[in-house]
């Protein structure tokens, strides 16, 4: 199984790929009443993510191919989206048994679905729904996991993606190398 995270404060979207099949659902959480419970949030978001994957993986541990934080974001709580982006992916790590997850940048999210590194969230789901016509996404978040699992199929070669435009292989190939840009 292949799970894309697109993790956000308040609506995490996650994305399984099993057997060639997709399925997206949305993590929803809400702010806590004090500073100190910010941890408990974000194990809440690990073990709901845990729990719906768990029913998904047939066989073996699932490859987690997760979004980097946007580095050049401006917001009064990045520190908070990065502190929760880092404890998400330990949770992960460690509630899912996994090895390295594969790491994919906005742009290359961007890319992989539109062509360009720099699209509009509104581009990339329509892109994402255009592609994948049978897969249900509901939001923004359930379409940027759904590319994140999609760029995960590719890499590693799981049936999903169907042929690869130049500019998709150019992400995969990135991603596999480990490069944070494109």
């Amino acid at each position: 199984m292949i799970l894309g995270v697109d993790f956000s404060l308040t609506a995490t979207g996650v994305c399984a790929i099993t057997d060639g099949e997709a399925e997206c659902i949305t993590i929803r959480t809400a702010k806590e009443n004090h500073w100190w419970q910010f941890p408990d949030r974000i194990a809440l978001i690990s073990s709901q993510l845990e729990e719906w994957s768990a029913f998904r993986a047939e066989l073996g541990d699932p490859y987690l191919v997760i979004e980097s934080p946007a580095f050049a974001a401006k917001s009064s709580s990045l520190d908070r989206m990065f502190g929760g982006w880092w404890l998400l992916v330990d949770e992960l790590i460690n509630g899912l048994s996994l090895d390295t997850p594969l790491l994919v940048t906005p742009a290359q999210v961007k890319k992989f679905a539109t062509g360009k590194g720099n699209a509009g969230k509104d581009e990339v789901m329509l892109a994402t729904a255009r592609r994948y016509p049978d897969v249900v996404i509901g939001n923004n978040n359930e379409a940027d996991a759904l590319t994140l699992a999609a760029i995960g199929a590719a890499a590693y070669e799981e049936p999903f993606t169907g042929t690869l435009t130049k500019y998709q292989q150019e992400v995969v190939d990135a991603v596999r190398a480990g490069k944070e840009t494109i």
